[in-house]
């Protein structure tokens, strides 16, 4: 393959505020596909008409897009019942704005952390479960893949107690390979074992094991190759997202991803 090739099949993530005040020139003239992020008060900043006016853009190009949904403050597990409210709301406007983007999917996370809820797991996973069958319902009628992502969770036992009440075509699994090596107790073979199934979509960046530092795949620790192994075995073939927190990872990552790729058939 090559970078314009690869550039066709993998999605490059940008808030949409920079999309906005910095980068849609440039993601234009590179034909870039954009995982567009939501988070902070993005959702409060800009209305349906600046949505549009991008949509239309990427479309007019012929550029794809996936959504990521805001994740800070996020809790629709939460034991306050008005928090829990506020963020069910928040996470169906991103399902309507991913409708905007026809967007092949949308990550969220689960907000869970052990330090706040180890106490009150149980009732934190029923409130989850409560919580997450609306907006599987909303986000299927609107025709918009979701992808349960893992952060800070130490292990795939949370993803897989979750993925229980629901059947993959309602609920699939973004594998963010950075967070495993970054927050996990669990090696990234016990993630695949665990939940590799349920794959739906790769969250791509690296790291040196200790901090969620978001390098070019290949400047850290990770094994991509046991990862993408893994995946052509079984014919797994997820949507991918370079996660780029900076500018100059973003040509280095595509490369990276393209020789992964040409070499594992995915």
């Amino acid at each position: 393959m090559s970078l314009d090739s690869v550039k066709k099949e993998v999605f490059v993530s940008c808030p949409f505020n920079l999309l906005v005040e910095k980068y849609i020139e440039k993601v234009l003239v590179e034909e870039i596909n954009l995982e567009i992020g939501l988070n902070g008060t993005i959702l409060y900043d800009y209305i349906t008409r600046d949505f549009l006016n991008v949509s239309s853009k990427l479309k007019e190009k012929g550029l794809y897009c996936t959504v990521h949904a805001p994740f800070t403050d996020m809790s629709i597990g939460a034991i306050d019942e008005k928090i829990r409210s506020v963020s069910i709301s928040q996470l169906k406007k991103a399902v309507d704005i991913a409708c905007i983007f026809d967007a092949r999917g949308m990550v969220f996370h689960t907000g869970w952390e052990k330090k706040i809820y180890a106490d009150q797991d149980e009732r934190w996973l029923k409130n989850f479960t409560h919580s997450l069958k609306e907006l599987c319902s909303y986000a299927k009628r609107a025709g918009i893949p979701l992808m349960l992502e893992n952060v800070f969770e130490p292990s795939p036992a949370l993803h897989q107690e979750i993925f229980k009440g629901f059947s993959p075509e309602e609920l699939k699994f973004c594998l963010d390979v950075g967070h495993v090596y970054a927050f996990s107790n669990k090696d990234l073979s016990s993630w695949l074992e665990g939940v590799g199934e349920r794959i739906g979509q790769l969250h791509l960046h690296d790291n040196k094991g200790d901090d969620d530092e978001h390098l070019a795949p290949g400047e850290g620790i990770i094994d991509f190759e046991l990862l993408f192994s893994w995946l052509s075995k079984r014919g797994i073939k997820p949507l991918i997202t370079l996660e780029a927190h900076d500018e100059k990872t973003v040509i280095p990552g595509l490369l990276a991803i393209d020789r992964l790729k040409e070499r594992f058939f995915i």
